[in-house]
């Protein structure tokens, strides 16, 4: 946003002439509303009715705190609003509006719900009454800003006022019928006859005869800006002319404003039309944009000229530097001009703007000149930025403009945009625009180019071809090491995500702390936190949790804003700290951090990610007893990452969702899976594709394939170690523990635990043995003494676990195990309870769920050590 112009003149309230007529009657009427302490000041009437004067002067004259936001048709983009909207109302509190900006760097818009309880959330912290204007309403046609602005009715306290030229696609009944609306329309603001009289003396020190005001009133119908042209047009004419012009107007059939505008223009001398014509393309200007695009070295005098004349020009700061002409006016001039003259007007008025430093203006210029030479440079400019800070939405709404698409593509914005789409998971899109970078003769000669396509490579190719993804990353490196720039590191993130598909974790996490301190340093915000999350969940699977929290909880006091809040961009690393607090069993902290920072990244784009962090917020709500809303996640990422086609995702959600079947004891259901052809387990590698692994074993232990598994958890385990990924370490040990036992290895299979004990201890990570279920737990109090504390804790929570079922047994169910107990069969237990011995089965699925086991000796141990059964 181009604060050095159109941020401070679009929040400075038009400047109140001295000598302006105070409207009585209508500043009481609005006093009125403030007393009752109205929420909404809606005045509409089409232009020229002095809607903006009468607020003006009446916001001079009250003791009450506003600010000021003129909109424009730019305006209707959201997260340009919403950034207009956050700098109007620091005009109250400076400090406002931090949480928000960070919320809009999002590469996908946040929903209006979001955005409306984080911009209430801090108006509420500000403990601040004032009032808002919005001049110009009439411009938004933008259903999300619209929905915005009435949630924010329904949320805040503050004072609207909307200034606009129809009615607003708004809804005012609740506040019409709670007596909380101030109405102000055309008729209302129409002058009456001593208004019209006192207005030309004031403001023309004209003194008319009483027939002239009525037919003024009559023709103008108490239009200020009819009378104003009236004024104008009576100025410096010989007073038996009054008459004669008086007479034209009542009887000319022409539209008044037409007529009148033609009045005024003729009175004008032949250089002041000239520069009219000129200057009335420009939205906001000063003397010297002016004198570029007219080449008249006396613009400044010129429009001091204007204002003097009260010739429908709109002062825009304090200093009288910045100008713009009226709307209705502007919108008269412009019909005149040939299109040819607006372009060529507009190229010099973006040239002055580029030259300035007003990069956004001078963008906004070329698009209308049709510049694409001068607006692909200026996109180039401002990429690099946008990209660093995470603002891809509207870094791809630059891309995506109509004259950069119809335009010979430009490498490095075709670059630009490639990666702003591997981010927000638009990868076929990637992929097309990589592929034909590669087959370009005109880009191979730059290394940013050719290095970026490279770096690409573990994104488009992922395990499909995970070995050449790292070669490609490595070739990215040696063509844009020596900058050292954003790019370096975007390729260095590469290289780190290319080693973890190759297994390589410990080479991955150290690429991945080179990339976060670089980011830290040079203030590239985007990766500063993505890096920080993959090197969270590294140290993790290498075991050093503890270690993982620590550097989260640091990099969260660099985006602390205030009153325990995180900037939104920080809040990504809500995930790390969610999954981790997972392995240490704090659950409900879990599913609070994971469920918001799934909320942030997916607000801000970043769909590359998506999986992780689910698949552990899946977890925590099943055991925490919320299993209905579990399986309602997975059917949903199911459906959702069906159109990223890509095998590996596919397989990720189909395991996730048998995880939940395994856990639910639904046997059969994990068994087909199994058998599809689909489910193969030839490629893992990758950090994310252990969960996935974990259940396929878990499946095979459940089906008895003991020998199956333990092949696997041998090849495993030593992948692991050889690794170094000893956290991850830690389940493998678990699952061979329960296949030594079931093969008659006890000794082995204690040996297991003994290590996997030894390596969780001292990180808390308590979760990992508790997901294994009660077998284990039974298991591993015969290693209580590798670490005694650790161990009590874990069989603690166990059977803390059991007392407190999330979900208790239902009467039908404890007939059912009672008789269980007693050794009847189905077919029995269905006779006696005058069932079917399908219903009994049922029951048996549903209590074997609630108590954690697969068995109906196993269930009936655990009824007894619950005291629910005798």
């Amino acid at each position: 946003m181009d604060k050095k112009i159109f941020l401070d003149t679009k929040l400075h309230m038009p400047s109140v002439r001295q000598n302006h007529i105070c409207r009585d009657i209508l500043n009481n009427r609005l006093d009125e509303g403030l007393d009752k302490e109205h929420r909404i000041f809606l005045v509409s009437a089409p232009a020229g009715y002095g809607k903006t004067t009468l607020i003006s002067g009446w916001l001079n004259r009250v003791e009450c705190k506003y600010t000021w936001l003129s909109l424009d048709e730019y305006d209707n983009e959201p997260s340009k609003f919403i950034c207009y909207l956050l700098e109007a109302v620091r005009k109250i509190n400076k400090n406002f509006g931090s949480t928000i900006e960070g919320l809009m760097m999002a590469s996908n818009l946040p929903t209006v719900k979001t955005v409306s309880l984080y911009i209430a959330r801090e108006l509420e912290q500000l403990q601040e009454s004032f009032i808002l204007v919005l001049d110009d309403y009439n411009v938004i046609q933008n259903n999300y800003i619209n929905e915005l602005l009435q949630k924010l009715f329904n949320l805040v306290s503050i004072r609207f006022v909307i200034i606009t030229r129809k009615e607003p696609a708004l809804t005012f009944s609740k506040w019409r019928v709670e007596d909380k609306l101030t109405e102000l329309n055309a008729r209302d603001l129409k002058f009456a006859r001593a208004e019209i009289d006192g207005f030309f003396s004031r403001y023309f020190n004209l003194t008319l005869k009483e027939q002239s005001l009525e037919i003024i009133e009559k023709q103008t119908e108490g239009w200020v800006a009819g009378m104003q042209l009236i004024g104008l047009s009576l100025t410096n004419m010989e007073s038996n002319r009054e008459e004669a012009l008086i007479k034209e107007i009542s009887g000319n059939n022409r539209f008044i404003t037409e007529y009148l505008m033609d009045e005024v223009l003729k009175n004008q001398d032949e250089q002041l039309r000239i520069f009219l014509n000129k200057t009335c393309i420009l939205k906001e200007f000063n003397g010297e944009l002016c004198e570029a695009v007219t080449g008249m070295k006396d613009s400044r005098t010129i429009l001091q000229q204007l204002e003097k004349e009260n010739l429908f020009i709109i002062s825009l700061d304090d200093t009288n530097t910045w100008y713009r002409y009226h709307h209705f006016f502007s919108e008269f001039l412009r019909k005149n001009q040939e299109e040819t003259e607006k372009v060529e007007i507009c190229r010099i008025a973006s040239l002055w703007c580029k030259q300035n430093g007003y990069t956004e203006a001078a963008l906004e210029y070329a698009l209308h000149a049709k510049d694409g030479e001068t607006a692909s440079y200026l996109v180039k400019d401002r990429a690099i930025e946008l990209f660093h800070k995470g603002e891809l939405k509207n870094l791809l709404a630059l891309l995506n403009s109509d004259l950069l698409i119809n335009k010979k593509k430009d490498g490095i914005l075709e670059i630009y945009k490639a990666w702003c789409m591997l981010f927000t998971g638009e990868i076929d899109e990637a992929s097309k625009i990589i592929h034909d970078l590669k087959n370009r003769r005109d880009v191979r000669s730059s290394p940013i180019i050719s290095g970026m396509i490279k770096a690409s490579a573990p994104y488009l190719l992922n395990n499909e071809d995970k070995v050449k993804a790292l070669k490609d990353a490595e070739e990215a490196i040696t063509l844009v090491e020596d900058e050292k720039d954003f790019f370096y590191f975007v390729a260095l993130t590469a290289l780190g995500h290319a080693n973890a598909l190759n297994g390589h974790t410990s080479t991955a996490a150290a690429l991945h702390a080179k990339v976060h301190e670089g980011a830290c340093k040079n203030g590239y915000y985007i990766l500063e936190v993505t890096s920080l999350h993959d090197v969270a969940i590294y140290l993790n699977c290498m075991g050093k949790g503890r270690e993982a929290l620590a550097l989260c909880e640091k990099t969260l006091e660099r985006f602390h804003y205030h009153a325990g809040n995180y900037l939104p961009m920080g809040k990504i690393v809500y995930l790390s700290v969610g999954m981790l607090l997972y392995y240490s069993n704090k659950l409900e902290e879990a599913q609070k951090y994971l469920e918001e920072g799934i909320a942030v990244y997916r607000e801000l784009g970043f769909a590359h990610w998506g999986g992780l962090g689910e698949w552990y917020l899946v977890l925590t709500l099943y055991n925490n007893g919320e299993k209905e809303k579990a399986f309602e996640i997975v059917y949903r990422l199911k459906a959702y990452y069906k159109e990223f086609k890509t095998s590996r995702i596919a397989l990720f959600f189909d395991a996730l969702e048998m995880e939940l079947y395994h856990r639910e004891g639904n046997y059969e259901k994990t068994s087909r899976w199994l058998k599809e052809p689909k489910t193969t387990f030839d490629k893992i590698s990758g950090l994310s594709d252990i969960n996935p692994y974990f259940t396929y074993l878990r499946v095979l232990i459940s089906q008895k394939d003991y020998l199956t598994a333990q092949i696997a958890l041998t090849e495993k385990e030593e992948i692991l170690r050889e690794e170094g990924r000893f956290g991850e370490l830690i389940t493998a040990l678990l699952l061979s523990a329960l296949v030594k036992k079931h093969l008659g290895m006890e000794d082995s299979a204690l040996d297991c635990l003994r290590e996997a004990v030894t390596l969780a201890a001292p990180e808390g990570y308590e979760r990992i043995f508790l997901d294994e279920g009660s077998e284990l737990l039974e298991l591993v109090t015969k290693v209580r003494d590798t670490a005694p504390a650790f161990i009590d804790k874990i069989c603690c929570s166990g059977v803390n676990n059991m007392n407190c079922l999330a979900d208790p047994l239902r009467k039908r169910e404890l007939e059912i195990l009672k008789l269980i107990a007693e050794g009847l069969s189905n077919n029995e237990i269905a006779e006696i309870l005058f069932i079917t011995t399908g219903t009994v089965k049922w029951h048996i699925n549903n209590m074997f769920s609630k108590l954690g086991v697969n068995k109906r000796t196993q269930a009936v141990v655990k009824a007894r050590r619950l005291e629910l059964i005798n």
